[in-house]
């Protein structure tokens, strides 16, 4: 598993790439960069277009940072879910909902995790 976080595409915005697999052997490095990511930055997209696999830790992950976000008024957006995961998201009943993101270098499709609503 890898994570890359770019700062921008303005100030106070981090893009935060997963690349590989997101389990239970993984976990616990991404939980602790989603968590400095929410804290550090005032909007935070997750981008999951190379995600090869995400097992219920990472989802549990992405819930964690999610509602870390929402405690300190951090705008988190989830973008290029695999359909794999959209498949795991549906089974386990983790509402997401989907936004277009127009902020400028972010583009594609997103899923939006709404501050304030249970995921």
């Amino acid at each position: 598993m890898d994570i890359t976080t770019t700062a921008g595409p303005g100030p106070g915005h981090a893009v935060m790439k997963l690349t590989g697999e997101l389990d239970i052997s993984t976990v616990g490095d991404i939980r602790a960069a989603l968590a400095a990511a929410v804290t550090a930055y005032r909007q935070v997209v997750i981008d999951l277009t190379d995600l090869a696999f995400c097992d219920c830790s990472g989802i549990g992950a992405l819930v964690a940072a999610k509602n870390s976000a929402a405690r300190r008024g951090t705008h988190l957006t989830v973008r290029n879910i695999p359909d794999h995961l959209t498949r795991l998201l549906h089974i386990t009943g983790t509402p997401l909902t989907a936004t277009p993101h127009t902020g400028p270098a972010i583009g594609g499709a997103a899923r939006h995790f709404p501050q304030g609503t249970a995921a």
